[in-house]
């Protein structure tokens, strides 16, 4: 939290509306005793009436109540519009017809506009042409089971052939392997390993990496896992993976060593393009949320592609940590900032001696 360490840098940050320094600090306001995110639009306080908390908790024991307008008391708004995101996913991959987006917007009760907004941001993709992707799956799945290709585009909530026809051409054909929800019918494998930077949990699939964490210790770390895959089945096993534990180890202490290692994240479209993106950045050097917003074709997106890089699940192998503000500060890391700025010092240490 180096970047928000002082009083004055979280007033900056309040001063700013800043999105990211939500997973880090509260503020409160001595005059209406209500605490907020920095990022609350609500108009600025005088700086002599506020007041800065390290968490939610201190800021209630100091008498202050949740803001209505941030809603302090939940968690923050780039979580809460990623869930509404996932919740239309999940309600379009789930229906049986063709899915109207005015209808699904009302449904959760928010416009159509705000929905748009919200898929373009996360996704890349407007809700309409992420449905028509879906259906298009669901078609090529379904064709494989028919006998009738008329059956088959029922079966896929088509109304007719020409509806399928009329909108196959635009269909995207994003990736069949999108994020598993809460893992359900994954099993993973997980050990623990440790490098100059403290613990680590490594868990895999049999088709490759899924999960890198840092952690204090080892029933966080499982909680952690256990939290991402809900619905999965989860072993620990330190024999079968202790080669691939080493081999993380080596890559995260050493990235410059060549790595071979295979990994099955999954992500939404957005997230994917911005951790391949991510790995384009060479060690012991850094970018910024704004190029890495370019580099995707999203130049306006550069609080998605933050949101996306908290959304990481391999530390170290899809490098995060080297992406920093415009103004080369450190910012918001999920395993700590301290441990990001170690990850960085050590990358630049190391390409120096293999110069």
């Amino acid at each position: 939290m180096a970047f928000y360490e002082t009083d004055e840098k979280r007033w900056g940050a309040v001063q700013a509306r800043d999105v990211l320094a939500d997973l880090e600090f509260f503020y409160g306001v001595i005059t209406t005793g209500v605490y907020c995110y920095p990022s609350c639009p609500s108009r600025h306080a005088l700086r002599i009436n506020t007041r800065f908390f390290d968490s939610r908790q201190e800021a209630l024991c100091k008498g202050f109540r949740s803001c209505k307008r941030c809603l302090s008391d939940q968690v923050p708004l780039a979580e809460r519009q990623q869930r509404l995101v996932e919740l239309a996913c999940r309600k379009i991959e789930t229906s049986t017809e063709a899915v109207a987006i005015e209808l699904l917007a009302e449904n959760l009760q928010i416009s159509r506009f705000y929905l748009h907004k919200l898929f373009k941001r996360f996704l890349g993709v407007s809700p309409k042409q992420y449905a028509k992707a879906v259906r298009g799956r669901q078609m090529e799945a379904a064709l494989s089971d028919s006998l009738s290709v008329t059956d088959a585009l029922y079966d896929a909530g088509y109304n007719s052939a020409s509806a399928y026809y009329s909108s196959g051409a635009e269909r995207l054909g994003l990736r069949a392997s999108r994020v598993r929800k809460g893992g359900q019918g994954m099993h993973i494998r997980y050990a623990f390993g440790k490098t100059r930077f403290g613990k680590i949990l490594v868990a895999s699939t049999d088709r490759g990496i899924c999960s890198v964490l840092f952690g204090e210790t080892e029933p966080a770390l499982i909680a952690d896992v256990e939290s991402r895959f809900p619905n999965a089945e989860i072993a620990r096993d330190e024999e079968t993976l202790a080669s691939t534990v080493s081999e993380v180890v080596l890559q995260v202490e050493h990235p410059s060593t060549e790595s071979t290692l295979p990994m099955d994240i999954q992500g939404t479209a957005f997230q994917e393009k911005v951790w391949s993106a991510l790995q384009n950045i060479k060690p012991g050097t850094t970018a910024t949320y704004s190029q890495i917003a370019k580099q995707i074709d999203k130049p306006k997106a550069a609080r998605a592609v933050a949101t996306a890089c908290a959304a990481n699940p391999v530390a170290g192998l899809v490098p995060c940590h080297r992406v920093v503000r415009a103004s080369g500060e450190l910012s918001g890391y999920r395993w700590g900032v301290e441990r990001k700025r170690q990850l960085i010092d050590n990358e630049s240490a190391t390409g120096s001696d293999n110069d």
